[in-house]
């Protein structure tokens, strides 16, 4: 009689751009060699709250030994990941790795796959044979992972000599940028200021920006580099502020979105930075 089935390890990954990191913004898939490898041992791949959970029967624990690997690509749901993801690739056609054998243990059974609290340029790999990162991301999936993850059968088997279900997670930090605010209309006020609901941020004004057509538009711009949320938490409205008081001119100002942003050369800097450009008409 076939025995029950039961959780031998989990992968995760985790984004500080994500609410609570949450690793259901991305989609764990195992490599043919992989799969084929799972399916000999009678393990089943399936999503979980967490990212990807491997469940089998005891028996599949002292067949995860040896010199092979797990391997799985990590897709993006979000096709802005390279954005907000606060490491640039050194080329346009280096991967990001993470292998076990790099594995740092971080709490009761868990065991981060990179050196660093958060996945560093270190991670990035070009692709060359024999390199693993190369077979991997020949494979050609559409689309492309956004990064790998492969765990040595050793490690695994070392990591459950030590818990019961063993969780490897990846985990990265989230890119900062300048928010730039253009107002297209003429405001009906004399001195206009941006406030922060909060009062963590700060704005300067910027003057006017020449833009297309003859049109300029009244602009601020951030004095901090604020880091990217898939849903940003800022409350920031625009007032005017004249010698009796101020008056709200607009109750809550959107939020920088990551589909819009550039790099310019800022005050106080000698290189480039990133800016969320935010357009008010």
């Amino acid at each position: 009689m076939r025995g029950a089935y039961s959780l031998l390890l989990e992968l995760c990954a985790e984004h500080a751009y994500f609410p609570a990191g949450a690793s259901g913004n991305f989609r764990f898939v195992p490599t043919a060699q992989c799969a084929a490898l799972l399916d000999r041992f009678g393990i089943l791949a399936r999503p979980s709250a967490h990212g990807l959970a491997l469940v089998g029967q005891d028996s599949a624990r002292a067949d995860l030994q040896g010199a092979a690997e797990l391997e799985f690509g990590v897709i993006s749901t979000d096709p802005h990941f390279s954005l907000f993801t606060g490491l640039d690739a050194p080329a346009p056609d280096a991967c990001l790795f993470f292998h076990s054998a790099l594995a740092q243990a971080e709490g009761a059974g868990r065991w981060r796959l990179h050196p660093e609290e958060l996945a560093g340029p270190a991670a990035w790999r070009r692709p060359r044979v024999p390199d693993k990162a190369a077979a991997l991301a020949a494979q050609g999936a559409a689309p492309r992972p956004a990064f790998f993850m492969v765990l040595a059968l050793a490690d695994v088997a070392g990591a459950l000599a030590q818990a019961a279900a063993p969780v490897w997670l990846v985990r990265f930090g989230a890119r900062a940028s300048v928010w730039k605010y253009h107002f297209l209309s003429d405001l009906d006020a004399p001195n206009p200021v941006i406030v922060d609901l909060d009062d963590k941020l700060r704005f300067s004004a910027r003057g006017r920006t020449p833009l297309p057509g003859n049109r300029s538009a009244l602009t601020f711009a951030s004095e901090q580099a604020i880091a990217m949320r898939k849903t940003p938490e800022q409350r920031l409205q625009l007032r005017d502020q004249g010698e009796l008081g101020q008056r709200i001119l607009i109750k809550r100002l959107p939020n920088a979105s990551v589909a819009a942003i550039g790099r310019e050369i800022t005050e106080g800097s000698a290189v480039p930075v990133l800016v969320s450009e935010i357009y008010i008409p």
